[in-house]
């Protein structure tokens, strides 16, 4: 169940990230936004898109180590990098488009979300597994 539920937020996140493209057959490398301009940072709308940025991909690697079930640093490195793969993919698959703008800042804030959700199952999983655990009386019983 948790592969399946994955898998769709993968393609959720993969269409959001090519919807209204146009694909052309040539890259716009001019296109990417290698340091924002001052004025955009000034802007709502860049701080509403790196938000944005983050809490997509924090249910990406949540939604992932659940389904693998797994506390061990392979798990958890596994999430980050397939995050960090899925993010650059969208990022290029934009370098090929005429009307999106890529940006490493997207890869970083993805990457980003990626890493707060590990850390977010991690503390999930941690207090789920406290709260499975019988107490024990503070007056041992003989």
């Amino acid at each position: 169940m948790w592969l399946t539920i994955w898998t769709l937020y993968s393609f959720l996140i993969l269409a959001s990230g090519v919807y209204g493209s146009d694909f052309v057959g040539h890259s716009h490398w001019d296109y990417v936004i290698w340091i924002p301009p001052f004025d955009e940072i000034r802007s709502i709308q860049f701080w509403l898109d790196i938000i944005v940025n983050v809490a997509l991909y924090v249910p990406f690697a949540f939604l992932f180590l659940q389904y693998r079930n797994s506390n061990n640093r392979s798990a958890l490195l596994t999430a980050v990098l397939l995050g960090l793969l899925l993010s650059c993919t969208v990022e290029l698959y934009q370098v090929y488009s005429h009307n999106r703008r890529p940006s490493p800042l997207d890869i970083v804030c993805n990457l980003s979300g990626t890493i707060i959700g590990t850390f977010l199952w991690k503390a999930w999983r941690r207090r789920a597994r406290h709260a499975t655990q019988p107490k024990t009386p503070a007056i041992p019983i003989p």
